[in-house]
């Protein structure tokens, strides 16, 4: 019985859900597609128009690249016209009003915008889009094919509200970072210039140095995202009034196996918005504004540009760790099977974790400013007497490289850190914080024993030795 009765539900619900899936759900469809105000899909519109009172804005459909045609022929924002193709294939009707005389009491005479819209096979009947109802979130709307006016929301009103800059494309430049073999900034204190060799990014001028390579990808990444805020002149005849007749940087990118070049110019700020500043690039007229933070992220000299890193070696090849301190303690890690290390001729248990942590700190240790690059005197650094001196050994014990870090007073009274690695001679400034956590001693790196809370329970002998001892004191206490 109750196996027919499990049965009997199951034919029930598949019953219900195919009439759900054939019959109403379909209905369901039906009806928001009579209630949309055309029963268009997205990817049908070739072209749309939108006639403003004050401008007239034309999009079209190339292949499958969107172009503004009118007032400009420019490149258009992919994303800013799909969701305008959305606003549009989504609208629905909320509400019709009989033929209305007066067409100004809803925004239609004249109207906001006119909506003309072109389909792979026919046009569309053109739209006015009128003002929005008072209440209720809603517009007026009216098809030119008929007299009706119509309610539709808001929102669609507020999608078709473009300005000429809204629907451009708003990238500037257009590349990947392994486009770029070479690239130079031209500022007014001289010329930078960087090249890739073996994948790997090199300063060639106005030097040799090895460059920093997350400072290198951040200022590609900079170029290369960089979005326009504004477009303030197309065809300008003369660049003074933004400051690109004499740019405060010149950026020249070379691209692809052609070396072929690309110049990006930096400007002066926009008079009106102090949050904006203008560039122009090569091979385009188009002065653009972009937001002033690209000419902070732009703005590197030299030492930004170059590797601070005090010590490039091989982590993986260490196995041996001479430790010397200023205080004159001298102490070696070595390492053990399975990624242990043990701190040799120091009794405990090694603080494995705080060991590795150490090893992986000494191996990033990175400058934050070039103190010297052929110092004369190391005792200006205190590297003549080093804080602390870390020495580095392979499998062999061969030496893999070694470091010194020194600490100066200044004539204030504040202490400075300085670092010099055993393969250049460049005296690194170090971050205090820096120091504080490499400055070790052999007995911070064995685990302390966990404290019982409360601590250990005295036995009756200790507790009664603890009052004699408090008597005795007692009894050699002076009297008055």
């Amino acid at each position: 019985m109750r196996f027919r009765t499990t049965l009997v539900l199951l034919l029930i619900l598949a019953g219900l859900g195919a009439y759900l899936y054939w019959m109403e759900f379909p209905r369901q469809q039906k009806e928001a597609e009579a209630k949309k105000l055309f029963a268009i899909k997205p990817d049908e519109i070739v072209e749309v128009r939108l006639r403003f009172q004050d401008r007239n804005i034309l999009l079209r459909k190339t292949g499958e690249v969107w172009r503004l045609v009118e007032p400009l022929e420019a490149p258009a924002d992919e994303i800013t016209v799909k969701n305008l193709l959305n606003t549009i294939a989504e609208c629905e009707v909320k509400r019709e009003i009989e033929e209305a005389t007066d067409l100004k009491q809803f925004g239609l005479d004249p109207p906001f915008v006119t909506l003309e819209l072109k389909l792979k096979d026919r046009e569309l009947p053109a739209v006015a889009v009128g003002k929005n109802t008072p209440v209720g979130f809603s517009a007026y709307i009216q098809r030119l094919d008929d007299k009706k006016v119509r309610l539709t929301t808001s929102a669609f009103r507020a999608g078709l509200d473009k300005q000429v800059k809204d629907v451009r494309d708003k990238a500037i430049l257009n590349f990947t970072d392994e486009d770029v073999q070479r690239f130079s900034l031209v500022r007014s204190d001289g010329t930078i210039s960087l090249s890739r060799k073996d994948g790997q990014w090199v300063i060639e001028q106005p030097g040799n140095y090895p460059a920093d390579g997350p400072t290198v990808r951040s200022f590609l990444s900079t170029l290369r995202t960089m979005r326009a805020i504004d477009f303030p002149n197309d065809n300008p005849t003369d660049l003074s009034p933004y400051g690109l007749d004499a740019p405060r940087l010149r950026v020249v990118l070379f691209l692809g196996k052609d070396q072929a070049e690309k110049h990006v110019l930096i400007g002066g700020e926009n008079p009106e918005k102090k949050s904006e500043i203008y560039v122009q690039t090569s091979g385009v007229p188009t002065i653009y504004t972009v937001s002033d933070w690209v000419w902070r992220d732009l703005n590197k000299n030299l030492t930004d540009f170059r590797d601070k890193l005090v010590l490039a070696y091989d982590a993986d090849q260490v196995r041996t760790v001479e430790i010397g301190r200023g205080d004159g303690t001298n102490f070696r890690l070595v390492a053990k099977e399975k990624d242990q290390w043990a701190v040799e001729g120091v009794e405990g248990k090694p603080a494995t974790s705080l060991i590795r942590q150490w090893l992986q700190d000494i191996h990033d240790l990175r400058g934050y400013e070039i103190a010297a690059d052929e110092p004369t005197d190391l005792a200006a650094y205190g590297l003549d007497k080093p804080l602390l001196t870390v020495r580095l050994l392979g499998p062999e014990q061969q030496e893999i490289g070694s470091m010194r870090i020194g600490m100066v007073t200044t004539e204030q009274g504040s202490k400075e850190y300085f670092a010099v690695g055993s393969k250049s001679p460049t005296v690194f400034k170090v971050r205090d914080y820096l120091v504080t956590r490499l400055n070790k001693s052999s007995q911070d790196f064995i685990e302390k024993p966990t404290p019982t809370p409360g601590g250990p329970t005295p036995t009756p002998e200790e507790d009664v030795g603890a009052v004699d001892e408090t008597d005795e004191s007692l009894e050699d206490e002076p009297l008055d």
